[in-house]
């Protein structure tokens, strides 16, 4: 339930939402701020996008949220990907758009990871950050991921090779400190109300 004066979020599929909302969607992903940090940083067409949206329907192995303001704005993109029932495990990423800031992050983050553990019955997480983006880096850290790897030279941005950060939570890790980060952020997801127009079925 949305408590007074919480900022109520949805995360919605992006394949269930109108065309309209989709290609705001895209917007958000041509973002300066956002293409800098992910591994194909082209300006992304109409046509791409769509397209990606359309394979999104046929590929069970991820699912992508948009983030929804309570205007049903879109505020930026979560997603799982590589999701293995067998071995229980998947990876994710998230990114908002350049002017969403008060706490979205790290407030999406602890839903999110309570999400795939309670909800998917996943018991690894994993994340690959580009090697300078130090803040996000930082942020998982302190949600109990751990540095599992580096990988040396492992892309071209700007015509020059650069590494990637492995990260990873196990669920046990994460259910031995939740009570810590609730406590530690507690002034913080009280600002929120967030929710998954999502069921298992799907």
């Amino acid at each position: 339930m949305k408590g007074k004066n919480q900022r109520l979020i949805e995360l919605v599929p992006i394949t269930s939402l109108a065309t309209e909302l989709q290609l705001r969607v895209r917007d958000i992903r041509n973002e300066e701020s956002v293409r800098k940090w992910m591994y194909t940083d082209h300006v992304i067409s109409t046509t791409e996008h769509l397209e990606w949206i359309n394979n999104l329907k046929k590929d069970n192995r991820q699912i992508v949220f948009v983030v929804l303001s309570e205007k049903y704005t879109p505020l930026g993109v979560i997603s799982i990907n590589n999701i293995d029932y067998f071995h229980r495990k998947a990876s994710w990423a998230y990114y908002l758009t350049q002017t969403e800031r008060g706490g979205v992050g790290p407030s999406l983050e602890y839903f999110f990871i309570n999400f795939v553990f309670d909800n998917l019955n996943l018991e690894k997480l994993n994340c690959e950050i580009i090697e300078g983006n130090f803040t996000i880096v930082k942020l998982h850290k302190k949600f109990f991921f751990q540095e599992e790897g580096f990988r040396r030279s492992d892309i071209i941005k700007n015509g020059v090779r650069i590494g990637v950060h492995l990260l990873g939570l196990t669920k046990q890790d994460w259910l031995a400190g939740n009570a810590e980060i609730q406590e530690k952020y507690r002034g913080v997801f009280e600002k929120f109300s967030i929710i998954a127009r999502w069921r298992l079925e799907n």
